[in-house]
């Protein structure tokens, strides 16, 4: 009998697992909010690791079943990934990119069949070589992928068929290795004043993994809004990211405010691995 605490544990795979895809077998993959409905997770949902040459690690992978009627059977495969500008996950087959760490691993089984609210383990054992290239980030992405009919509105089958497919992320970082993330621009989104878009560049050969806070404050100094920060940008990348502010209704017409920040790089191996501050410039704005 499935306890209580196994479902709590479940619930929390769909709650941070968040690389869910889905989209017919006609078009490439798009994020949905409809993969929550799917009712599968995965745990972890990255994996970050030091390696060096010759290194054998082995990490489990964990998917659980947290629908209560549905039995889901899913296919286990690899392959390379990246982010774009805007940070969107781009997949490719496993081996084609340069950072690619899919021929290092092997995984089992390479299947699996989930009852209701009920988990697997997924063994994923990493070999590597001990002639290697570059050091810096490889990169592989373990998939779980499914195909699964779509409903009408009605409920029932409407004959077009969709692909999901949820991933684990892994990041083997090959030591020595160095992040340098750089805030080139600020600026608010001039359409809705209450976005605010960060242009970031890092020219390190591992990832930044970068969190803080903006704060909006008035002329006294007083915080009158804030949003949290969190954002990952790869090695010799540049992306855009993008932040909300609520409650920007609240401002008062025509005054101006300050927006300060903390940033901060969790992932700086150069500095093993402490937090290492990332300057960002304040910026004004008057409230429309």
């Amino acid at each position: 009998m499935f306890d209580y605490l196994g479902r709590m544990i479940l619930k929390k795979f769909v709650a941070t697992s968040a690389l869910f895809f889905a989209g017919t077998l006609a078009t490439s993959l798009s994020y949905s909010p409809i993969a929550h409905a799917f009712g599968v997770g995965v745990q972890p949902s990255t994996v970050e690791m030091t390696i060096k040459p010759g290194d054998r690690h082995r990490q489990v992978v964990t998917l659980g079943n947290v629908h209560k009627t549905k039995t889901i059977s899913l296919t286990m495969g690899l392959a390379d990934w990246s982010l774009d500008k805007n940070g969107q996950l781009i997949l490719n087959p496993p081996g084609e990119t340069e950072r690619s760490a899919a021929d290092w691993v092997r995984f089992s089984p390479a299947s699996v069949t989930l009852k209701p609210e009920t988990s697997r383990d997924i063994i994923v054992e990493i070999n590597i070589p001990y002639k290697t290239e570059g050091n810096g980030d490889h990169r592989f992405a373990l998939l779980a992928t499914t195909l699964l009919p779509e409903l009408d509105k009605r409920g029932d089958v409407s004959g077009v068929w969709n692909k999901y497919q949820l991933a684990s992320l892994f990041y083997l970082t090959m030591m020595p290795s160095e992040s340098h993330p750089k805030v080139t621009s600020v600026a608010f989104n001039e359409t809705d004043k209450s976005m605010l878009t960060m242009s970031i560049k890092n020219d390190g050969d591992a990832h930044a993994r970068l969190k803080g806070t903006a704060y909006i404050k008035d002329n006294s100094g007083e915080v009158v809004a804030e949003s949290p920060l969190s954002t990952v940008v790869l090695d010799g990348s540049e992306r855009e990211y993008s932040v909300k502010f609520d409650n920007m209704d609240e401002l008062v017409s025509g005054s101006k405010y300050d927006v300060d920040f903390t940033f901060q790089n969790s992932f700086a191996p150069q500095f093993k691995f402490k937090s290492v501050d990332v300057p960002v410039e304040s910026v004004s704005f008057f409230a429309p």
